[in-house]
């Protein structure tokens, strides 16, 4: 007779229990937009397979990587590539939701918390990681990288930031430390009202 498969137990419970709720809560979440598709990508072993691997595209604008050599002085927005449509995997290890997701840029994105050797995602310090962020507060903070709403509602910290070299892609920090007129020119053409155009409807 076959050994019936062991449920979790203790902590393995706990991330268990996570990752259902992070599921239910993507599955309601994906309902009310259509700004952000989320794809399971892959499963947990067990009685129950639950997603810990996810793939969130936004059809959002964007920059991408410029190509050829720049200078971070009088280098013009137009000669940015604007990508329409970007992806990110996001991990969720087994230790989640104590241990933050990792997130990574699969698609081509220009930007100081991205990194542009592997496109890891700076979202969050370890200190000011909660367990109350779940997956759905994490695409909104991705909207916030696409728009550069993290950098335009916050510009003592960016300056402060790219003075001590605190930055995943020091060429885009540099660049927007020069041309902050110029994100702020994408920002009103592509995003209208002043930033991030997303909002989940309440309840």
């Amino acid at each position: 007779m076959a050994k019936s498969k062991s449920k979790p137990k203790g902590d393995a419970k706990f991330v268990m229990g996570r990752l259902q709720t992070e599921w239910d809560l993507l599955q309601n979440f994906m309902a009310e937009q259509d700004e952000v598709a989320v794809e399971p990508l892959d499963f947990t072993w067990g009685e129950e397979a639950l997603p810990y691997k996810y793939r969130f595209t936004f059809t959002k604008p964007t920059l991408g990587k410029p190509s050829g050599e720049f200078k971070l002085k009088g280098f013009p927005l137009d000669h940015f590539p604007i990508r329409d449509t970007v992806s990110f995997d996001i991990y969720l290890s087994e230790a989640y939701p104590v241990v933050k997701p990792e997130i990574y840029a699969v698609s081509d994105v220009w930007h100081p918390n991205i990194s542009n050797k592997d496109g890891f995602v700076c979202y969050v310090n370890d200190s000011t990681y909660t367990l109350a962020v779940h997956l759905q507060d994490i695409a909104d903070m991705l909207l916030g990288v696409l728009s550069w709403a993290d950098i335009h509602e916050n510009p003592d910290d960016f300056y402060r930031r790219v003075e001590i070299g605190d930055y995943l892609n020091p060429d885009a920090a540099g660049w927007a430390y020069n041309h902050p007129d110029e994100i702020d020119e994408f920002r009103a053409f592509y995003y209208t009202g002043g930033g991030m155009m997303f909002e989940a409807e309440d309840d």
